[in-house]
């Protein structure tokens, strides 16, 4: 640095600081009248925009605003019943300044029961919406602590427009009373504009700040403590760290990001990308610049990546990072800020990223002051949130529904549906498993299925006994991890077993066909061949301003003359209703039942002698060598494994092995049981009628499965894991031949996080063992951290094709419990693949042998009928519960029987912007 710049640079903070401290107190004087007769309005609010300095008029209708005001600021004056006046005020220089409000009165006033009984479905799906533009992102700790008192004032419009985007409008004819118990705010809002866009939002509005009276110095230490980690992680204090060039290197950094280039295809391993497509930046070479009126203007070149160093988050962008990230962008390369870093222009930056997230229960008012010697404790999430609101945020709950509402002795059900998150962003972390039971009236469990969740879909299906008794049963779902909670988060859904020849009575009534606001407009033909007819069935999803819109539904056709409907299944718009009901801030759980990533074990190690290590490895093996993995018991003997794949009864041995592979001790299983049942069960209500028909007929499985079908469920059950090695997927991360060339392993292993026998912080905390190690397809067990490196020493990296490791949420039904520590697969440029058939067989000497429930086997709905064969007719004609949109298109080929009238369709599903809808059609054919 020469000396005309550090000259310039240190003129700059001396000016900045001058600017700060010399600072004197401005008054704001002035009248409030009502427009027209030019009366005083005593009492009326006046306040500074953004800010804690407010008043109320003396009977003269005079007030006076005094503080430490910017060189411009906005006045507001509101009074009840008439429409709010703002008037900017700027000082220019000037200490006092008088300004005159003439309110006018608002004639389009409604009532508050006028505005409460305009509240509907549709009001209230679009308020929740408002809610998590305006208030806080459903995720964020928060959310739980701010509340609209009075919701009734807010109003909606949907606008379409002829050019641009359609939004929804939001407007409130009063000012919105808001609680924010997070940092101790009463907050009146004055909302002059709300447009939400599917992508995109946009609000203001005038807002006056009072802060609250804490309850005890606990809660007014919270606040403090919340205030300013706020603080901490807003733009304005990057903007005043970097005029004051005091940025902290231990809460901030700041990189330039460069411009893509063609021949680089950017990573997700913040290290690699270190000075190839973001440079480091210095905030003393960030060029500012006073405008003489009390602002600054910030110069930046292009795209910045802000990385919040002191804020834990959870990070999808880079694999080794896990701080918020925000990008901040000025499109007209600088943006003005006042003496307190505060942007004059909101408009002139562009936010993304941590810093796009905040919402008004994260704005602090512009006169707040922090306490730089203030020290947060060890995370601010922990101070706000209570032990109750933590505990929340892990819950999650099963939603189902079937084919049809009521069934017969003998039938088969198909189920479908969805986990439910009250953080969706844990979604990946919690339960693979779900179990379901049929209950009878006396709580009896009657029957039970255990199924998987894909990706947070369910897919299942239960056959019925021909000698289930006729009576009203419930389907009672649930997960292991839900036991940790209440009994409200077990779902519950009445199940009608009716007796043969008999059905629900018809009933003439309003039913409710659609609702959401997306729409299903179906198309369809229809053709025919000598065994049945073929519908191609389309779907086209538009969401409420016509445009078309993606989603994940479940689909089901049934035949109108043969199924009643009874509409009173539990839709998924009534279960998402369980998300907004907290846990009692008086909750507390041990969480003593562990989340399960698979087929589960538990049990406890029986030392034979007393020399026994407190601390053992159990090694558990299903079949012969099919799955295989090895846990640690803790010091009482209790072992937990989960993440094993099988369906219908696998045998498991397990046994503690010694250093030589010797069995010792022995084990003893705990069985499962089932969690207590609500009180009270849930059941339809419904009369039952004779069958006028005499051709009834069931939904039965076997119908329509073909030879060839059964050969390939056959094939898919002999699958071994060198099979798979071409089904693996993408991996998470990837050696080629390249860096293999010019890379040592040491080299390798920290590209790959690889240090002390795990994968960065994937199982951290967790004892799991060396990661599943494959070579040209062979998979290799038992494998200690010594012989993993002795393995591995016998090769060169110059000899590999290639090192794929699968690390970040690994698909246990390819891996199963063998890899729950990862996997590191490795193809050797000579290398070659076994087959199907490995050369290693178990040898179970010395293990216990038990024979372990896996995933319920379930016939799949018969899609595809052999062409030779009359279809006959069915209640239900089809069923896909995994049913997806490819640009707000779904189509499908059905097989129709003869003689079927009508049928009658139905859809229930999320679309990819989180809007629930559901539409039940009625189709002449």
């Amino acid at each position: 640095m020469d000396r005309n710049q550090f000259f310039m640079r240190h003129f700059f903070l001396i000016l900045l600081f001058f600017s700060v401290e010399a600072t004197l107190a401005q008054t704001v004087t002035g009248v409030v009248r009502e427009k027209g007769t030019g009366l005083p309005l005593p009492f009326a609010n006046v306040f500074v925009n953004n800010t804690t300095y407010g008043a109320a008029s003396d009977e003269n209708g005079e007030f006076k605003l005094t503080g430490d005001f910017p060189s411009e600021i906005e006045v507001v004056a509101s009074f009840v019943g008439y429409v709010t006046g703002v008037q900017v005020v700027s000082f220019q220089g000037k200490n006092e300044v008088r300004v005159e409000f003439e309110l006018a009165f608002n004639e389009s006033s409604l009532s508050e029961v006028e505005l409460k009984s305009k509240r509907d479905k549709s009001w209230e799906r679009d308020f929740r919406r408002f809610e998590e533009v305006f208030l806080a992102l459903p995720d964020d700790p928060y959310r739980s602590q701010i509340e609209i008192h009075n919701p009734w004032v807010v109003d909606f419009e949907k606008v379409k427009v002829e050019k641009g985007p359609n939004y929804l409008k939001a407007s409130a004819q009063e000012p919105l009373k808001i609680s924010n118990r997070a940092l101790g705010y009463e907050i009146v809002f004055y909302l002059q504009d709300f447009r939400m866009l599917r992508n995109a939002s946009r609000f203001y509005g005038q807002v006056f700040y009072r802060e609250m009276d804490p309850i005890d110095s606990l809660t007014g230490a919270r606040w403090e403590s919340g205030r300013e980690g706020v603080y901490r992680s807003s733009v304005r204090n990057l903007n005043m760290s970097t005029l004051l060039n005091t940025m902290d290197s231990l809460e901030l950094a700041v990189y330039y990001v460069l411009p893509d280039k063609e021949d680089r295809k950017r990573t997700n391993d913040f290290t690699v990308e270190i000075n190839k497509s973001l440079k480091p930046v210095a905030v003393d070479s960030i060029l500012k610049r006073p405008l003489g009126n009390g602002n600054y203007r910030i110069f930046l070149p292009g795209r910045m990546e802000v990385h919040h160093l002191d804020k834990p988050w959870r990070n999808d962008y880079y694999i080794n990072v896990s701080h918020a990230i925000s990008w901040i962008q000025a499109p007209e390369g600088y943006y003005d800020v006042d003496r307190k870093g505060i942007p004059v222009n909101p408009t002139q930056l562009l936010l993304s990223g941590y810093l796009g997230r905040q919402r008004l229960a994260r704005i602090l008012p512009l006169d707040f002051v922090p306490d730089k010697k203030f020290e947060i404790s060890e995370t601010v999430a922990e101070v706000v949130s209570s032990p109750a609101a933590r505990l929340n945020r892990l819950r999650e709950k099963v939603w189902l529904t079937s084919n049809k509402e009521y069934f017969y002795p003998g039938e088969t059900v198909w189920l479908g549906g969805k986990m439910l998150y009250q953080e969706p962003s844990l979604g990946d972390t919690l339960s693979r498993v779900v179990y379901v039971d049929l209950v009878d009236k006396d709580s009896e469990i009657i029957q039970s299925a255990t199924f998987s969740v894909e990706q947070g879909k369910i897919n299942g299906g239960l056959e019925l006994s021909q000698d289930l008794l006729p009576g009203d049963y419930v389907l009672r779902a649930y997960t292991h991890w839900n036991r940790n909670f209440s009994e409200g988060d077990q779902f519950v859904l009445p199940f009608p077993v009716l007796k043969p020849g008999f059905r629900p009575e018809v009933e003439t009534k309003e039913q409710e066909s659609y609702f959401g606001e997306i729409l299903v407009d179906p198309e369809f033909s229809i053709t025919d061949s000598l065994t049945y007819r073929v519908m191609d069935l389309n779907l086209e999803f538009r969401d409420q301003f016509d445009n078309p819109i993606d989603g994940d539904f479940v689909l089901s056709l049934t035949d109108v003359d043969a199924v009643v409907d009874m509409d009173q299944g539990i839709r998924l718009e009534q279960a998402m209703n369980w998300l907004d009901r907290g846990l009692a801030e008086t909750f507390r759980s041990e969480l003593t039942f562990p989340i399960e990533y698979g087929i589960s074990l538990s049990g406890k190690f029986i030392p034979d002698n007393k020399r026994r290590p407190p601390v053992n490895p159990i090694t558990i093996v299903r079949g012969d060598l099919e799955d295989y993995g090895r846990v640690l018991t803790d010091s009482t003997g209790i072992f937990w494994a989960s993440g094993l794949y099988y369906a219908d009864t696998a045998q498991i041995a397990i046994a503690a092995l010694d250093e030589k592979m010797n069995p010792y001790g022995s084990v003893e299983l705990f069985f499962r049981d089932s969690p207590v049942l609500p009180n009270d069960l849930p059941k339809y209500s419904y009369k039952i009628e004779p069958i006028p028909v005499e051709d009834h007929s069931l939904d039965l499985s076997g119908d329509f499965i073909l030879l060839e079908e059964f050969v390939k469920e056959e094939e898919k059950t002999r699958e071994t894991m060198a099979d798979r090695n071409y089904g693996y997927g993408e991996p998470t991360q990837e050696i080629g031949p390249e860096d293999l060339e010019k890379l040592t392993f040491i080299d390798i292993w920290g590209k790959l996080r690889f240090r002390g026998g795990q994968f960065g912080n994937y199982n951290f905390g967790e004892k799991t063992g060396m990661p599943l190690l494959i070579i040209n397809g062979q998979s290799l067990p038992y494998l200690t951290e010594r012989e993993f490196e002795e393995i591995l020493i016998q090769y060169e990296p110059s000899q590999l094709e290639s090192i794929k490791v699968y690390s970040d949420n690994i698909d246990k039904s390819i891996f199963g419990m063998a890899g729950y520590a990862g996997v590191i697969m490795i193809e050797t440029k000579k290398g070659f693949r076994t087959g199907p058939e490995s050369d290693r067989k178990f040898n179970s000497s010395g293990f216990q042998l038990f024979p372990v429930s896996g995933f319920t086997e379930f016939p799949e709905f018969p899609k595809n009928p052999p062409a030779d064969r009359y279809l006959r007719k069915k209640p239900t004609l089809y069923w896909e519960p995994n049913a997806k949109t490819t640009e707000g298109l779904y189509k499908s080929t059905i097989k129709i029987p003869y003689g079927v009238r009508a049928i009658r369709l139905k859809v229930e599903g999320v679309s990819v912007d989180g809007e629930v809808f559901y539409q039940v059609m009625e189709m002449e054919l």
